[in-house]
């Protein structure tokens, strides 16, 4: 078991409060936005690699990403700039959940080819140099925390971030709730986002317990 965090519109946990659980349906996926929509073939294959490495099935749901520490929301980039949001503490089963690196999953939203060492990378290659399937096997380097770890081994101040993704949140699993609202990238945003890390920090601002009653 984990504890994870994973921060969702306010509509999906009204939503997950009627249904006893916490399903993505892509509703508010990224690329349910005009200006991302081609990044639907990377969520469909981060829905076959979850399903491959899990054995679970997703029965036509998107994952819900989460992470092992808690967002900072003094920043924008969450949900839409003054949408209403909640952030959900969530104690997950390990099997239920696929690891994988998030600089390099940018990678493959790019349809980039992850080069398996320094010296790949830097030989007079470029990704037309490969076909599909060697471009989409190369993503799978994403999951091997080893290998992710050893490409920066040399390089003391680049750090790794990790994301995780799950099929599905019972509400049994909720352990806290923290709502919020979406901040953009303008002066005012940035000022009350500089507080909410005061407040946070000095405990000012916390997530309240929830025990899910059915």
């Amino acid at each position: 078991m984990g504890i994870y965090y994973t921060y969702q519109h306010e509509a999906a946990w009204h939503q997950a409060l009627k249904r006893g659980y916490l399903e993505a349906s892509g509703e508010h996926a990224l690329f349910m936005d005009p200006d991302y929509d081609d990044f639907k073939i990377y969520y469909d294959w981060m829905v076959e690699q979850y399903e491959k490495r899990t054995n679970i099935l997703m029965n036509g749901n998107y994952p819900i990403w989460c992470w092992d520490e808690f967002p900072d929301l003094g920043r924008d980039g969450h949900i839409d700039r003054g949408a209403k949001g909640i952030v959900l503490t969530v104690e997950i089963p390990d099997e239920a959940v696929l690891a994988s690196e998030f600089q390099y999953w940018h990678i493959v939203l790019n349809n980039g080819y992850i080069f398996e060492s320094y010296d790949e990378e830097n030989a007079d290659y470029d990704d037309s140099h490969f076909s599909k399937e060697e471009i989409r096997k190369s993503w799978e380097r994403i999951f091997d925390r080893a290998w992710c770890e050893s490409t920066v081994a040399n390089q003391p101040s680049v750090g790794l971030t990790y994301q995780h993704v799950t099929h599905r949140v019972d509400l049994t699993q909720v352990r806290a709730v923290m709502p919020f609202i979406g901040r953009g990238n303008r002066l005012l945003d940035r000022v009350r986002g500089m507080g909410w890390r005061i407040g946070f920090k000095l405990g000012l601002i916390r997530s309240k317990p929830f025990k899910w009653k059915s």
